[in-house]
């Protein structure tokens, strides 16, 4: 049973560049959109890229899938590279902080940090640790935890209508100003939208799908009910010796989805972020951001 939670973080470059900032990272790595899964779409991301989160609906076709290929995984075995830096989630809600730590952790030797990192503090306090270990050093990390609240208030929107009661159940949390930016991967190739055009609100709500309904316009910045459900969930995937792993504390170990390069990196992950949405295919609410060279 978890015995802490957190206030979901929002699967957004701005936030995340922020709490990454007050970590001690220096901006020279930094989290963008990606718009969609084409050739052309993902050349918008900058290179290189080192690292790809991916957001997900948690859902019961998922939950099946997951547990067959644990079972597999365990039966068959799989190759993990020692140097995967992975770790367990305890915390509910914290898979954002956990995201992200795992992309940095795993590109620790292309970051700078600032002098007195809170982050490379914390990396090398927990590189000999297990997994588990780790799970229980972030629970009382309160420099991190302090920071994922801060970071977890920004950027939160819900209807102003006295009317709406939809509830707020997105670990993503989706801003009024950037609504065309979280949407589902394949939303552009669906609807042929240039992302550079997408910017007036009218398009944005008519022709892109967000992770909240949004019963009417009129949005004010708030921050959730720590107890409210969650359903939607944070990865990371990673290059480490040649391997490209999904990191996900909610599993027992990283997932090696086969080779890649750094070259080849984004591409790769997207294949896999592809295999997640082909599982789910009435599911719109997937969104990806990728770390890159700045």
């Amino acid at each position: 049973m978890e015995r802490h939670r957190w206030l979901p973080l929002e699967a957004n470059p701005e936030v995340s560049y922020q709490f990454l900032k007050q970590l001690g990272l220096h901006p020279k790595w930094q989290f963008v959109d990606v718009y969609g899964m084409d050739p052309e779409l993902l050349s918008m991301v900058p290179r290189p890229v080192c690292a790809v989160l991916l957001l997900f609906p948690i859902t019961e076709k998922y939950e099946v899938f997951r547990t067959e290929e644990e079972e597999k995984i365990k039966s068959q075995g799989q190759d993990v590279k020692s140097s995967v830096y992975f770790m367990k989630q305890t915390i509910s809600n914290a898979c954002g902080t956990i995201g992200l730590i795992h992309a940095i952790a795993n590109n620790k030797d292309k970051m700078h940090f600032e002098s007195g990192s809170t982050l490379k503090k914390f990396l090398e306090e927990s590189v000999s640790m297990s997994p588990e270990e780790r799970a229980r050093y972030l629970e009382n990390y309160d420099a991190i935890r302090v920071t994922h609240e801060t970071s977890a208030h920004e950027g939160q929107t819900e209807s102003s209508s006295p009317s709406s009661s939809q509830p707020h159940c997105s670990h993503c949390r989706t801003k009024a100003s950037s609504l065309c930016h979280h949407a589902s991967l394949p939303w552009v190739k669906r609807n042929h939208v240039d992302p550079a055009k997408a910017t007036s609100p009218s398009l944005r709500l008519r022709r892109w799908r967000p992770f909240l309904r949004l019963p009417s316009l009129g949005l004010h910045s708030v921050a959730p009910n720590i107890d409210e459900k969650v359903d939607l969930h944070f990865i990371a995937l990673v290059h480490v010796d040649g391997h490209l792993y999904e990191l996900d504390g909610r599993k027992p170990f990283p997932i090696n989805h086969g080779e890649t390069s750094d070259e080849t990196l984004l591409e790769d992950a997207i294949e896999v972020c592809k295999k997640f949405m082909e599982r789910d295919p009435d599911e719109l609410r997937f969104n990806a951001i990728a770390l890159s060279a700045a």
